[in-house]
């Protein structure tokens, strides 16, 4: 498969939950079925949660260890063995909540699925042959955007059994594709939780700075600020999926190659994150004006610019530590940039109101960047 054909189709599977949602909380919105786009919410929600603990910060990690380990089957074993047993210990704390059970069986459903197609896509991404996923996930939002097109609205349970439809095709590809290696043989977790407990935490902390200052900023906004920050946070939410799958196929490369590999490709990995950051500014300025109507300074856009680059190369730092297998030095980094958001929420959204939000968020990636290259 060719590297463009290879990008497009990482790209395609890390944006389409994000669309999926995007798309779906608008129609809801449009149609004024504020009871659906409730549910659908804590649908998400639920799913995302669960999924947070059920995957133990291993995304990146998961890649790691297929690029390097020669026992395809074990990792499979290791990974399907921490996630099932995950998903049963989280899974039966949420059937205790006070929610519709129809509503909690949907989330246990579309999790699991994701979970297990979370390991097969891992190894996916190793192997670079995620198109026959991609296709499956364009598949599912054409075939969500016809829906919608021919019925003029749609059903929250129809929308929630098409996205399960679409894991279950993505679970039947994988193992049509990858039959001869993967292995759903369970074996003891503890020994592997213990190992990998750090990435959890790691992944714990970073959901904590990429998300405060929006918790801390609907203290001290008026509504109508919280609305525009939010449909800022979404799209730069969005922006950074994007920059993420695009950059998943070097992540393969580098994983599999020796550390100087990392330096030679440095300056073209800047020249790269700097361009993929002044061509998502258009879009978010036209996105912005046209469908949401709210204004947008020239200040807030060289803000956008600065949030996206400093995210990219912070990618790219990351990828090294996770190379050199060093786990403690990432957790204690999105611990002091985590703590650096807070403090900057506090000290500036009840000053500068939604640009303090956005000045925070964008210390605290600084801090993480600058936490690596101090602690080379």
């Amino acid at each position: 498969m060719s590297n463009k054909v290879i990008v497009f189709s990482n790209t395609i599977r890390g944006v389409s939950s994000s669309l999926v949602n995007a798309f779906v909380c608008f129609g809801f919105t449009a149609l004024h079925l504020q009871s659906d786009l409730k549910d659908f919410i804590i649908f998400f929600t639920g799913v995302n949660l669960l999924l947070s603990f059920v995957n133990w910060g291993l995304k990146d990690y998961s890649v790691k260890l297929f690029v390097s380990e020669s026992g395809t089957e074990k990792v499979f074993s290791q990974l399907f063995s921490i996630r099932l047993s995950l998903f049963i210990l989280i899974g039966i704390i949420i059937c205790f909540i006070p929610i519709d059970l129809t509503l909690i069986l949907f989330v246990l459903i579309f999790s699991f699925l994701k979970s297990i197609n979370n390991t097969i896509e891992a190894f996916s991404t190793a192997k670079s042959k995620n198109g026959l996923f991609a296709a499956v996930d364009l598949f599912f939002l054409i075939s969500l955007v016809t829906y919608y097109g021919l019925n003029s609205g749609f059903q929250l349970t129809i929308v929630i059994l098409l996205m399960i439809i679409t894991e279950l095709s993505k679970l039947f590809v994988g193992i049509i594709l990858f039959r001869e290696v993967i292995s759903f043989k369970l074996i003891n977790p503890i020994p592997f939780l213990k190992k990998t407990y750090n990435y959890f935490l790691i992944a714990f902390f970073a959901f904590l700075l990429s998300k405060t200052d929006f918790y801390i900023a609907s203290l001290y906004l008026p509504s109508n600020e919280i609305i525009n920050y939010h449909i800022y946070s979404s799209l730069i939410g969005l922006s950074q999926i994007i920059i993420a799958s695009f950059f998943s196929r070097q992540m393969v490369d580098l994983f599999s190659s020796g550390e100087k590999t990392f330096s030679d490709r440095y300056k073209r990995f800047l020249i790269t994150a700097f361009a993929l950051s002044i061509l998502a500014i258009p879009f978010f300025y036209f996105i912005t004006q046209y469908f949401y109507k709210f204004e947008i300074s020239l200040a807030l856009i060289a803000l956008v610019f600065c949030n996206l680059f400093i995210y990219s190369i912070v990618i790219f730092e990351m990828y090294l530590k996770t190379h050199q297998n060093r786990s403690q030095m990432l957790l204690v980094g999105v611990l002091v940039s985590a703590a650096i958001n807070i403090i900057c929420s506090f000290s500036l959204i009840n000053y500068l109101g939604m640009m303090g939000a956005v000045l925070s968020n964008i210390a605290g990636l600084l801090s993480l960047y600058v936490f690596f290259k101090v602690k080379k």
